[in-house]
C-alpha cells in the first residue's frame, strides 16, 4: 500500500506538546476505567496521550481508543492533545479509517518499518519511534524527511511497567538515562525527545534541566490515588523547572 485509505482527520503533526505524556492501558490503572484515568489527567494538564496494551486484541484497543477519544472530545481538547496507539500500527489505522479520532501510532525499534508505517497512515497522522542509544537516534536521522515526528527514549529508571526497555552501552552493561545520556540523544536527534521509564514527580526538576521536550509516564498517573491532583503537580513542576531554566 503506497497510500492512505484512512478517513480524513484534522493534523496535529505540527503543532502537538511533548511536555506530559501519560502511557496507559487496563493493566496500569488499578481497576480504574482507562477512559476516567484519562479524564481525569486531562483535567490536570496532561498534553499528549498513549494508549498501551500488551498483550490486547485489536476489537479491545479500538474500544478504549474510542473511549478516550471521546473523552479528549468531551474536554475539548480534540485539537490540542493528541491520541496514538502503541505497536499497533493496524489497529491506527483501523481507527482512523472508522472515524476515530486517533492521531497516529508510536513504534518501537522492532515493530515496522517508520517508512512502510507513514505509507500506510498518510501524512496527517503523529508517528513516535523508541529510541535508546546514540545509534537508533542517527538510524531515525537517516529515514527521509517526515517519516516520524518525535522521539521517546528512557528508561530514567527501571520501570515495572516495561522491565524490558533498559540501555545497554557500549561497556555491554544495562543502564538508564542520566543527564549526560539525555542531552547526547537530544543533540544529535532531529526530533524533539520525550523521556521517561519510572519518572517520579521528584524527578522532573533535574529532568527540566536537560534538552527534553518532556516526560513520559505509565504508573506515576495511571496508577495513582488521584490521577489529577498528581498529574497537575507533575505538570507544574516540569513547568516551574523549565521557567527557571529560561
Amino acid at each position: 500500500m503506497t497510500t492512505s485509505h484512512c478517513a480524513p482527520l484534522a493534523s496535529m503533526r505540527d503543532h502537538f506538546d511533548l511536555s506530559s505524556y501519560l502511557v496507559l492501558g487496563p493493566a496500569d490503572t488499578k481497576s480504574w476505567p482507562v477512559a476516567d484515568i484519562v479524564r481525569e489527567a486531562l483535567a490536570g494538564g496532561i498534553t499528549f496521550v498513549q494508549i498501551r496494551v500488551k498483550p490486547g486484541d485489536a476489537k479491545t484497543i479500538t474500544e478504549l481508543a474510542r473511549q478516550a477519544a471521546d473523552v479528549i472530545a468531551e474536554a475539548g481538547k480534540s485539537d490540542t492533545v493528541p491520541l496514538v496507539i502503541d505497536d499497533r500500527v493496524d489497529v491506527a489505522w483501523q481507527c482512523r479509517d472508522m472515524g476515530i479520532k486517533v492521531d497516529g501510532v508510536h513504534i518501537g525499534q522492532d515493530d515496522m518499518n517508520p517508512v512502510e508505517v507513514r505509507k500506510l497512515l498518510g501524512p496527517d497522522a503523529i508517528i513516535g519511534l523508541s529510541c535508546k542509544v546514540l545509534d537508533e537516534v542517527k538510524a531515525a536521522n537517516a529515514l527521509p524527511a517526515g517519516t516520524i515526528d518525535y522521539i521517546g527514549a528512557g528508561p530514567l529508571h527501571p520501570s515495572t511497567t516495561k522491565p524490558d526497555c533498559i540501555v545497554i552501552g557500549a561497556d555491554h552493561k544495562r543502564h538508564t538515562q542520566d543527564t549526560e545520556s539525555i542531552n547526547a540523544l537530544c543533540t544529535e536527534s532531529r526530533y524533539p525527545i520525550v523521556v521517561g521509564g519510572g519518572v517520579k514527580l521528584e524527578d522532573l526538576p533535574d529532568l527540566a534541566q536537560t534538552e527534553a521536550a518532556g516526560w513520559f509516564v505509565v504508573s506515576a498517573i495511571a496508577g495513582a490515588d488521584d490521577p489529577q491532583a498528581t498529574t497537575k503537580a507533575m505538570v507544574d513542576s516540569w513547568a516551574a523547572a523549565r521557567a527557571q531554566r529560561g
